[in-house]
């Protein structure tokens, strides 16, 4: 089975979230998260970007790549890549976050000409990035930015600064992704 994601409306409404607070990004609370048996083993394919620090315990399958976190992981997405749940996850099992974008986000931004440099995003770099607790709280506190202004009511700059910080977080995470692996 194959599940299709078009839209952060579309996920919340899999995710039996409330309404997302904006159409093209959305950062959700792992401990939110409930994967019941009748979606272990299902392919979800979403249109729709994601970077996520996972706590331990959370297996999933990227592609055809298994992954089983250690604390602080981090993972990354592009449009069209397929997760598949390995197992069950009750709310307030686990901890973390999930920051999805819609590639419209990004439209009419410097972001958008850059995103296919990020290259963690693509199957290939099947590495999962393990960060240091500094790394965790660098990462944390940018989330929080955009989380806060994407909750607030939107205004003229309300893109703007959600872009810039999630450009920080994309270049941050560059950095951590080159120390680990460049050696």
């Amino acid at each position: 089975t194959i599940i299709q994601i078009n839209s952060i409306s579309e996920l919340h409404k899999m995710l039996n979230l409330e309404e997302p607070k904006h159409p093209l990004i959305t950062i959700i609370n792992v401990s939110d998260l409930e994967v019941k048996q009748e979606m272990v083993g299902v392919k979800v394919v979403t249109k729709l970007y994601c970077i996520s620090l996972k706590d331990e315990h959370c297996g999933m399958e990227y592609g055809r790549t298994s992954y089983d976190f250690e604390k602080g992981t981090l993972l990354f997405t592009a449009p069209l890549q397929a997760l598949t749940a390995t197992k069950t996850l009750n709310k307030n099992e686990e901890e973390g976050w999930l920051l999805f974008f819609h590639p419209d986000l990004l439209h009419k931004s410097s972001l958008a000409q850059k995103i296919n440099q990020y290259t963690f995003f693509e199957y290939e770099a099947n590495e999962a990035l393990h960060l240091s607790k500094e790394e965790r709280d660098a990462l944390n506190n940018l989330v929080s930015k955009i989380k806060e202004e994407y909750t607030r009511k939107i205004d003229k700059h309300s893109q703007s600064l959600i872009i810039s910080n999630l450009e920080l977080l994309l270049n941050y995470s560059l950095r951590y992704y080159e120390r680990q692996f460049s050696t």
